[in-house]
């Protein structure tokens, strides 16, 4: 059996969102950072460190949902100034998991410095913005 050609198309959607050691300041606490609509497929993106967090000893960060913590990336690195890309999972999310959530683990003495700007790419199932013919 052929596969159905789908004519719709659509752009890809970016969010981001900036935030600061002082946004998440609390180790093993889910902060909510973005919200995606249902139906929305997580096709690209990244974590960029602008500024290096100064704690101590470590600080990483999970990126995920209210099921899964690091459903797009985990223990990424906050002590560089790097970029790390999103995993893609092909993960479709629901009105309950629509929000993305960062967890921080941090350990040693409290960061007083430290950015970032998390960007979140996707698409909507079910979504046409316009039609190749």
């Amino acid at each position: 059996m052929p596969i159905t050609k789908n004519s719709a198309r659509q752009d890809v959607i970016a969010a981001y969102v900036d935030f600061t050691f002082a946004d998440a300041p609390t180790t093993a606490t889910v902060y909510e950072a973005l919200n995606l609509p249902a139906g929305a497929v997580v096709v690209g993106g990244d974590l960029v460190v602008t500024t290096a967090w100064n704690t101590a000893t470590s600080a990483v960060l999970a990126i995920g949902d209210v099921t899964t913590a690091n459903r797009y990336g985990s223990a990424i690195d906050l002590k560089t100034a790097a970029r790390t890309a999103l995993t893609q999972t092909g993960f479709v999310t629901t009105p309950t998991q629509k929000t993305v959530n960062v967890t921080p683990t941090l350990s040693g003495t409290a960061a007083t410095a430290g950015a970032a700007r998390l960007t979140v790419l996707y698409i909507c199932k079910g979504r046409a913005a316009f039609s190749q013919g």
